[in-house]
């Protein structure tokens, strides 16, 4: 099973040097927070969050270079995660070649959510043992966000859901040009239109046409 190895360790060391300063934002944090938790909102909340429901499972934050999305998917994912809940995250950087490499997203994100949860660890467990190692090792990211990820949140009924679970693509814009991000943002919308009600997931980008068009049906 192909991953890289961006844990949440890593994301909590991160977000103390690139996460927001402690007493900033704490009106859209707490919002974002309440929203992917399974909360309710601030009354405080900005009108441009107050489109956080619970039946819209996508959250896209857009903006341009220097304005914040990192430090604040950083910091919303810190939080969560503080509170025991399985946070999923992947972070594309063009500074590094490794998390630069979309190939591996959908597997790592299944293998992250596994390490945080008993429940979702033996059901990672039970799909992995249905394929057998040579095609876990080269699996397209189509095969692994149908083959992993899908099924992995996915509740039936001998097993619901059983705590809320988030999901957290930061700088997907950097991940390559319109072309190379085609078939990953595809993947995200189909993620996004198949969550069951305790998912929830935060992709940042800069305003990018087509992340607006892929995106803006399911978030």
């Amino acid at each position: 099973m192909k991953y890289t190895e961006i844990g949440n360790e890593a994301v909590r060391r991160k977000a103390l040097d690139s996460g927001c300063l402690p007493g900033t934002r704490t009106h859209v944090l707490g919002s974002i927070v309440a929203w992917a938790s399974g909360g309710t909102l601030h009354p405080d909340t900005p009108d441009y969050l107050k489109v956080l429901t619970p039946d819209k499972h996508v959250l896209w934050l857009c903006g341009v270079a220097g304005s914040g999305k990192s430090s604040i998917a950083l910091s919303v994912a810190s939080t969560i995660h503080s509170f025991g809940i399985p946070v999923g995250f992947y972070g594309f950087s063009r500074a590094n070649q490794v998390a630069l490499n979309p190939s591996n997203l959908f597997s790592t994100l299944a293998l992250q959510l596994a390490t945080q949860s008993a429940h979702l660890h033996n059901k990672l467990l039970k799909i992995i043992k249905d394929v057998d190692s040579d095609t876990r090792a080269s699996l397209s990211p189509t095969k692994q966000l149908h083959t992993f990820l899908i099924p992995l949140l996915q509740s039936s009924d001998s097993s619901p859901p059983v705590h809320p679970t988030v999901i957290v693509v930061d700088a997907l814009d950097e991940s390559g040009g319109t072309r190379r991000r085609e078939e990953i943002l595809a993947l995200l919308a189909e993620l996004g239109s198949k969550l069951p009600s305790n998912v929830q997931v935060i992709i940042t980008t800069r305003f990018e046409h087509d992340i607006q068009k892929a995106l803006s049906p399911v978030s």
